[in-house]
């Protein structure tokens, strides 16, 4: 029952913290950003921190003989918040080859993982979080822990869903990627394709340099062959050039002859005619 009672907990919490998280980056940037780890609304690494501070204040016999100082919360709070943020960081970043965050561009920060403001922050939410909202909280659960039966069925259903979320999420980073991986793989080969492309170009322009006076001497070489060809072959050409003119000609004489004697043939007829129409008058 009380791993049931923690595992909503930290159900809610994380889902609390997705809407910080959301409500934050939207504010910044001022377009909306989902920063959900997962496909569902929920930032485990929220719930993971505030169900471990819960259970340090609550269930650890150092903190619960009396009201924790301030002082004591913060640093347990900051401590915890450093070391919880860097780990989950170096492990999505070495599993999944991405950063959900980067601090980089922050003041004293240790890799772009954590950094002090950050660290600082989380240490005074933590003082806020324990000092007001887990005692509402845990009132709330004490009258929900009347019904156990109720919790575990809340927190079995709870438990497939996140479940789901997560084998999902593994899913599509995994196939992301392969994608990825896929991608870089021929980028290296083209790349690797084109250096050796550059690297061998020396080499092959010598070799084409080395190559150019044999071909140039070869087509001198040929020259005198190939004039010698054409000069063979000037008569016959000028032979069919004159054969075709001469052939012109006779053509045109005989078109001349024909329309000459048309004219003569055409010029008696009428003079025939006239001379029968003065013998009729």
């Amino acid at each position: 029952m009380i791993i049931s009672s923690y595992f909503i907990r930290f159900i809610i919490f994380s889902f609390m913290g997705w809407i910080y998280e959301c409500t934050y980056c939207t504010v910044k940037t001022g377009h909306w950003e989902n920063r959900g780890f997962l496909f569902g609304p929920i930032c485990p690494i929220y719930g993971v921190g505030a169900t471990i501070t819960m259970i340090i204040f609550n269930e650890l016999p150092f903190f619960t003989g009396g009201e924790t100082i301030w002082w004591k919360i913060f640093l347990v709070c900051a401590i915890g918040s450093a070391i919880l943020e860097y780990s989950v960081s170096y492990v999505l970043e070495k599993r999944f080859h991405a950063m959900w965050w980067d601090y980089s561009q922050v003041p004293l920060n240790v890799n772009g993982r954590i950094c002090l403001p950050a660290t600082l922050s989380f240490g005074v939410a933590g003082v806020v979080i324990v000092k007001w909202f887990f005692p509402w909280i845990l009132q709330y659960f004490a009258m929900g822990d009347a019904h156990p039966v109720i919790n575990e069925i809340i927190s079995l259903a709870l438990m497939m869903v996140l479940g789901m979320d997560l084998a999902l999420t593994v899913a599509s980073l995994t196939s992301l990627l392969r994608v990825l991986d896929e991608a870089q793989d021929k980028f290296d080969e083209r790349m690797e394709a084109s250096v050796e492309k550059v690297a061998s170009a020396p080499a092959m322009i010598k070799e084409k340099v080395s190559e150019a006076p044999e071909a140039i001497m070869a087509k001198v070489s040929e020259a005198p062959e190939a004039i010698m060809a054409k000069v063979s072959e000037a008569p016959g050409m000028l032979r069919a050039k004159a054969a075709d003119m001469m052939k012109l000609t006779r053509r045109q004489k005989r078109h001349l002859h024909t329309i000459t004697t048309f004219k003569d043939v055409k010029h008696a007829k009428l003079v025939e005619r006239l001379r029968r129409e003065e013998h009729d008058s």
